[in-house]
């Protein structure tokens, strides 16, 4: 019983020395301008003491080649720190310089109990290197100071009765105050890392952040180089088709030369027309994007008949898409609280949508359902992919394959959220089987 009592104290002590092993400061070298910085103050702390050491000598009386002798022991270790190349050695060489000033203070004075506090002092100072070797070299000095040199010459270490006629008990408390202080500079010390690492850490993950940051940024630009690129390419085609259309048609008409029906003519001058009102909703398109940008579209809310509006924007189209087109006219008339000419805008963009890549009929509903009114746009088309469903509201963006339509600008859609949203309202997607619907939701007219 006794033996497993032992086995398991042993175990409990064995953990805590390594707990306290690693928690111990580690002792990290300090970056190279820091640690010369600190060694030159130390240093420089070592030579002021050299003439002070001198005046408390000769402030005592002694002998002056005894002094002299004794402080160019501090002296010789002051002038060869140059001499070593690593820093480890030079770090030594001050700690011993200045814990030797400090022994040299209390021997000169007599082993005056105040004379002491120079080493409580000097231990701080020496901890600024922030290495275990100078800081035991200046431990081990204190403790043979106090020890051996009490031991062989109490007078020079201790200057009162007691001490002197018990100089080992007097210099065990000496040396608990030591250890009471280099405990202290221990826990500082510990502190000290633990913020430089928690700090080091938290500006590694702020590079890291704005590394992600500068990496996102950048593919967002990269993505807006090439978004634009696809779309002068889609205006270049969006435009160059209808207006060769419009030049090649017109120079038909102008040509005197050219026999033509009345027939002929009107189908020509049909075309012209349909080719420049689709240039028309294309550049108004592109006008109302390019001011989004810079938040200056502008609304006016009036009170409006949407079916009138959805009948003049049907009314322009050419013969040969009116006839995909069925407008429900069978209900109540439906008012909303919107801009005519941005509603058209929008009207057009959804039929003309619908007729490039929906079904071959297109059916226009309105919905009054108190609070807000809405145009329904349907086809009875396959409809969008549900992963593409808010994919396509976004600029330059196409949901359907490639080459199943003539290239389109991309912006339709998305200015038409635009612009209801500027009008307080919405526009959304839907699809049910064998029927694909937007909604554009206005507010209804008061």
């Amino acid at each position: 019983m006794s033996l497993a009592v032992n086995r398991s104290v042993w175990r409990d002590v064995r953990v805590r020395l390594i707990n306290f092993w690693h928690w111990l400061p580690k002792g990290a070298r300090l970056p190279e301008t820091t640690w010369r910085a600190r060694h030159r103050f130390l240093l420089g702390t070592v030579w002021f003491q050299i003439p002070l050491l001198v005046v408390v000598a000769l402030g005592a009386n002694l002998d002056p080649i005894h002094v002299g002798a004794e402080i160019s022991l501090v002296l010789f270790l002051a002038l060869v720190v140059s001499i070593p190349s690593s820093q480890d050695a030079k770090a030594v060489l001050v700690s011993l310089a200045l814990v030797t000033c400090s022994a040299l203070l209390v021997h000169f004075t007599h082993g005056l109990i105040e004379s002491h506090f120079h080493f409580f002092v000097v231990l701080p100072l020496i901890s600024l290197y922030r290495d275990w070797r100078p800081l035991m070299t200046g431990l081990a000095f204190v403790v043979v100071h106090h020890s051996v040199v009490g031991l062989l010459d109490p007078p020079s270490v201790f200057n009162h009765p007691a001490a002197i006629a018990n100089p080992v008990k007097w210099a065990f408390l000496h040396g608990t105050y030591v250890l009471i202080v280099t405990a202290v500079i221990l826990a500082y010390w510990r502190f000290s890392e633990s913020l430089e690492t928690a700090l080091a850490s938290e500006e590694k993950r702020r590079m890291r952040a704005e590394e992600e940051k500068l990496r996102a940024d950048t593919e967002r630009l990269e993505q807006v180089v090439r978004s634009k690129d696809k779309f002068v390419a889609s205006v270049s085609h969006e435009l160059r088709t209808p207006l060769s259309a419009v030049l090649g048609f017109a120079q038909i008409l102008r040509d005197t030369e050219v026999d033509l029906s009345d027939a002929e003519r009107k189908e020509l001058t049909d075309t012209i027309a349909r080719e420049a009102y689709d240039i028309a909703g294309i550049v108004e398109d592109l006008l109302v994007a390019a001011r989004a940008e810079i938040d200056a579209v502008h609304v006016n809310q009036l009170p409006i008949d949407l079916q009138a509006n959805v009948a003049q924007v049907v009314e322009v189209l050419p013969d040969h898409q009116k006839y995909r087109i069925t407008v429900m006219t069978d209900q109540p008339k439906v008012r909303a609280s919107a801009d005519p000419v941005r509603v058209r805008q929008i009207v057009r963009n959804l039929i003309s949508n619908a007729i490039r890549y929906g079904g071959p009929r297109v059916i226009i509903d309105f919905v009054d359902s108190g609070n807000q009114v809405s145009v329904v746009v349907s086809d009875n088309g396959g409809g969008v992919p549900p992963d593409q469903h808010d994919l396509i509201f976004l600029p330059y963006h196409s949901a359907h394959a490639a080459g199943s339509q003539p290239a389109s600008v991309g912006l339709g859609l998305t200015v038409s959220r635009q612009l209801a949203e500027l009008m307080e309202g919405s526009l959304t997607y839907g699809y049910r089987p064998g029927l694909s619907s937007f909604e554009l939701r206005l507010p209804a007219a008061r």
